[in-house]
Parts: C-alpha cells; structure tokens; sequence
C-alpha cells in the first residue's frame, strides 16, 4: 500500500487552471468523472472550486465528485497547463503540459522543484503509442477556433475598407456555448455571402490551407459552412485570371497547399519525392511565393514546421510580390504560430485581447491599429486557441484521456518505475519518478547541463581561434533522435569522454512519422579525443540512419 504521505491511492484530483484568464478548459468533465465511478468504484474525484471553468463546480459534485481547494488527499491530479510550483505537493503524480521536454529554460525551476519533490511527470504531449502517434490531445479545435476568429476578423477588415460583409455577423469562437453553436452562425454567413456576394474588388476569394492534417480539419470543418468549392492549386491562377466572372462573388474557393506546392528539386528535370525532401531538404527550393502565392487571398496556416526545411514565405519574397503589385493575400491565420517560422515576418504571437495585427509587406513594419483603412496584410497568431471551445475541446480530450486516469491513479509511485505498473503510453509519457529523469528523457539533464555551461564559458571569444590545439565543429543532426534513443548515446559519449558540446537549436517531430533535429557545436583541446567522437557520432547515425552534416 502507498504511503500516506504519497496520497491517498486512487483519489483524483482536478486542479483549477490559473495560468491565463482565458483558460477555461478542463482534463476531465463532469460526465466522465460519472463514467469513471460508474466503471471503477475504487476512485475518488476532488475538485478545486472555478468559477471560470466552463464547467460548473455543481456540475462535478452531481456527477459524484467532491468540491474542495484542499488537494492534499489525492495521489494523482490533472490539470491542462503548467502547474505553478507553489502549488506542486511532494510525492504525487502530477499530469499535465510540462513544456520541459526541450529543456525549455523558463520551466527548468519547475523540473528542479518537480525532482527535488520525488514528483512523478507525466506529460499528455508524449502520451503516444508503438508507432510514436499522440493519444490523447486537443485535436482539430486549435483549427476550429482560429478559422472562427479569422472570419470575423476577415469582417472587421472590410468594414475598415469601406465594405460590410456577412463576416461582421459573426464573433469569435469564445462567445459561443459551444462548436454546433458557432456553425450555426457561419453557416448564416454563409448563406448572406451566397446571396449578398463578396466585394467584388477583391474577387474571387480564394482560401489556402496548409497541410491536411488535424488543425486544417480543423479549419475545413468551418469553411465547410461556407458555399466552398475546393479546388487544385494548379487551378488558381485561372481562376484569377476570370476574374470578372459573376460567379466569383458567390463561392469561396479553397486549395490545400501540400508539400509539393511548396518546393521542388533543385536538380532541374528531377521529380518531386516527398521522402526525399525530408531526408535532404538542401537539395530543394521553394517555389510557393511565385507558383500560388500571387493568387490567394488567405491562409489558413497549419503546417508543422522544423528550422531543416525551406520556409513558406519569407518577409524579401512577400515585398517582392508586393514591388511587382502581384500580391492579392491581405489575411493570415497562423494556426501553428512558429515565430520566425516558416512565415518568417511572424515576430510574436497575439492573444485573444488583441487577436490581430497589420503587416506591410513593402515596409516589414506592424501595427495594431485595426481602425484605419489598410490594404496591409491581417495577421491572427493567438498560440492557445483551443481555450476558445473550452466545452468541445475538453470533452475531446477527456475521451482520449479516459483510458488511462483508472491506471494512473491506482499505480503506486513509492515503488521503483518499472515496478509502477503503468501501461505503455503512460510510461512513454512520464518524465520523471522517484526524484529522477526516466530513462527516455535523460537526455534533458544533458542538454540544459550542455547549454548552461556555454553561458559562462569564453569559447567563442576572439582570442579562442588562436588556439590550435582546440579542435571545433558544427553538426546538424536530423532523423529519428529521440525515438531511437540516437541523442541519448551521442550525449552520453560526449559527457563519458570529456568533449564538450552545446545544443543550439532542437526541434522534435510530433509522432514517429516526423523526424526530429539537432544543431550541436562540438569542442575538445584534445585532437584526438575530438576525432574519436566523431567517428562515434557517425557510427550512431549509420546505425540509426542519420543524416549529418557539418
């Protein structure tokens, strides 16, 4: 039996969410608290008291659980966000959105807290199975919530050139009760824009979405509401160039810009081969700003991004279009909201107070005064947007939770990890136990320890080249990383053998379908000892099927 001190085995919490005042969500809802007493009577659920959770504090107490801000008794409790470490009690199991697994700086005092407490982590963003695909997360709501902000905005805009649009109808995506709600109100739009038309100056409207994956579901689920008529991108400059058709006013046009829209082999004559791309993206380049982008007038901007391949747009592409009056986009809704991304104008990411702002594509220069005629560019990159359906996106990811709260409350942190009992997803996901980093996340001890220690280090100072004796190199890892346990044998080589090395830069793929990379600078002031762990660095990327390079 557990401790007293670890909780009480079985006990519940969900905490309230403190950490913005749009946080609304939740990780379990009422019903499936009632669901999970009905299936496994042994649990207890504790609720801290909100008043700005969607869901009501009597709503949980009818489906069984108890109201009380002391959390004490519990052995597991749940939140979304990072948990403040005032908050954080010794010796249970928290679950929630670390933002620690890239050694993230700002959260390092929590992880210090979290292994000083003998606390045990577990992270819904590594809750994965066999094959490295996310189990439990917030789905396409991210997608629904900006398309909804974004079409409203889209109304705002117009309204400042002088034209009203059934856009204006709309609000945005946190005033609603809940997603049916919301497309009720679009599909209204919708219905005006098919009678009323669009200005007919800015016609035809063509939609770009990037990607297919969750979040341009996401996006697609709303403009679905809308008279859409999806097309190919081939077919936009076509449709551009027929302007003056009546029937522009009418319909919505809606692309998908994949891959292959985006870049080509540099290799003149050379087909595109997606694999490839992602293997090599240097022998690529981007051909989207002159093949599409002079046709759209929006993009719903969803794709996943790594610093290894080409960019979208870039600011130099976007004022070239703008020099040659060849740019119809005045509106981005970055869903994916990479600052310096692949949408390289994008500085700092909006909130819901302020969700827009304009960006002069002549001038690289943004405002955030929406209320003067523009012909600038709107730009939305609010970066939590499932908060605005809090009701929809909370009983999604609470279905996807389902399955592991009853193995999650009833294993025993007292015992050693591995004789914990928790099922495979769940260990994948749990960062910490026991006071220690689990063996598939060691690597974050080394890669803060590595980056720390260049802080204080004179390295790179001028007098440095000087020395011959120091050998250096600069490496970009990209493959499977992480997944392989790759970086965990390069880090404990490196750390075995004296050479020191610096993370600059690390991205990881979101499943194992999408590699990862690492930018490592590489020092030693002894020769040989630098020359052995390269060799060791490339017999880990053969064996692993890395790509390096200097």
């Amino acid at each position: 039996m557990q401790p007293a001190s670890f909780g009480k085995l079985g006990v519940v919490g969900i905490r309230r969410e403190d950490k913005s005042k749009w946080e609304r969500r939740a990780s379990i809802t009422p019903s499936h608290v009632a669901k999970l007493l009905e299936q496994y009577p042994n649990l207890q659920f504790i609720v801290q008291p909100s008043d700005k959770r969607i869901f009501r504090d009597n709503e949980y107490a009818k489906a069984g659980a108890t109201i009380n801000e002391d959390l004490s008794e519990c052995s597991a409790i749940f939140g979304v966000k990072e948990v403040p470490i005032s908050e954080l009690m010794p010796n249970r199991t928290y679950v929630y959105f670390s933002h620690t697994i890239k050694a993230q700086e700002y959260n390092m005092p929590m992880l210090d807290h979290i292994l000083k407490e003998k606390i045990r982590l577990i992270d819904y963003e590594k809750i994965t199975d066999e094959e490295g695909r996310r189990l439990v997360a917030f789905g396409k709501f991210a997608g629904n919530a900006g398309a909804l902000d974004f079409l409203f905005g889209i109304g705002k805009y117009f309204l400042n050139l002088g034209f009203s649009t059934p856009f204006l109808n709309m609000s945005f995506a946190y005033t609603y009760k809940n997603l049916e709600k919301a497309k009720e109100v679009v599909r209204d739009c919708g219905e005006a824009i098919a009678d009323e038309g669009i200005p007919a100056s800015y016609g035809p409207f063509i939609f770009a979405i990037t990607s297919s994956g969750r979040c341009a579901q996401g996006v697609m689920e709303i403009l679905e509401c809308l008279p859409i008529k999806v097309v190919d991108p081939d077919e936009l400059e076509g449709i551009v160039n027929d302007k003056e058709n009546p029937a522009h006013r009418s319909v919505i046009y809606v692309t998908y810009i994949e891959t292959q829209h985006m870049v080509k082999p540099a290799q003149e004559g050379k087909k595109f081969d997606k694999e490839e791309y992602y293997k090599k993206p240097d022998n690529f380049v981007p051909i989207f700003h002159e093949k599409y982008l002079p046709y759209i007038s929006v993009i719903f901007h969803c794709m996943f991004w790594d610093p290894k391949y080409l960019k979208l747009i870039t600011s130099e592409q976007i004022k070239e279009l703008a020099q040659a009056q060849k740019l119809r986009l005045f509106g981005i809704c970055d869903v994916t909201c990479d600052i310096e991304g692949s949408i390289d104008f994008l500085k700092s990411y909006t909130n819901l107070d302020e969700p827009f702002f304009l960006y002069n594509a002549l001038t690289g220069e943004s405002s955030k005064d929406l209320t003067k005629a523009s012909t600038d560019i709107l730009y939305q990159a609010v970066d939590h947007l499932p908060t605005e359906l809090a009701w929809d996106s909370s009983t999604y990811f609470a279905d996807k939770l389902f399955p592991f709260i009853e193995n999650i409350a009833m294993s025993d942190i007292s015992k050693p990890f591995e004789e914990q009992g928790l099922v495979g997803p769940i260990k994948r996901a749990t960062i910490t136990a026991s006071g220690q980093l689990t063996p598939s996340f060691a690597y974050i001890a080394r890669l803060r320890k590595a980056n720390e220690e260049m802080k204080h280090k004179t390295m790179f100072s001028k007098k440095m080249p000087e020395k011959k004796n120091l050998s250096f190199i600069s490496l970009k890892l990209m493959g499977h990383l992480f997944d392989t346990k790759a970086i965990n044998q390069i880090f404990d080589y490196l750390e075995e053998h004296g050479v020191n090395f610096r993370v600059l830069e690390l991205e990881i793929g979101q499943n194992n379908d999408q590699s990862s990379s690492a930018y490592l600078q590489i020092f030693s002031k002894d020769r040989e000892n630098f020359n052995s762990a390269l060799d060791i660095i490339y017999e880990i990327g053969d064996k692993f099927q890395l790509t390096i390079q200097n």
